[in-house]
């Protein structure tokens, strides 16, 4: 068995502020550059939405229209947590689990992921690669976006 992936950072906003940014805001501060269905295809997304209900998804819409799905909502707890079946670029019969958990505090939010389910996969190199993925798409992009953000706020 594969080991999940996990992650922490601390932001400095409410739960609730900070999972509006993760959801709300997910086209705006993740790598769509080098992380999206798009740049796979030397490109840019036009938006990158996510539908928020569990059931709902989290779909890219390229330059020329057409969508593509990054993954289903499995669990919508507004400020608490959020978790996703994630088959991005792949059939959603090999998708994966993720769960970001949403802690207050005393200067903010624990921000928790968890990425599982490595072993649905035929290729284990993708647990590696998401490993470094993470740091750099949670650790760098969205703590950079939320400290921008909390200015604001």
């Amino acid at each position: 068995m594969t080991d999940p992936i996990k992650k922490t950072l601390n932001v400095p906003m409410r739960p609730k502020d900070a999972f509006d940014l993760f959801t709300e805001k997910l086209g705006k501060w993740w790598p769509v550059d080098s992380h999206s269905l798009s740049a796979a295809e030397g490109d840019l997304p036009q938006d990158v939405q996510v539908e928020p209900r569990v059931g709902g998804h989290i779909v890219e819409t390229k330059q020329n229209g057409e969508t593509g799905r990054w993954g289903t909502i499995t669990h919508w707890d507004r400020g608490a947590a959020l978790g996703v079946s994630w088959y991005v670029g792949r059939p959603q019969d090999e998708a994966t689990d993720v769960l970001i958990v949403f802690t207050p505090t005393d200067t903010g939010t624990r921000v928790d992921l968890t990425h599982s389910g490595f072993d649905r996969l035929a290729d284990t190199a993708m647990h590696g690669n998401y490993a470094k993925g993470w740091d750099m798409v949670l650790g760098h992009c969205f703590h950079s976006y939320t400290l921008r953000m909390a200015v604001v706020l």
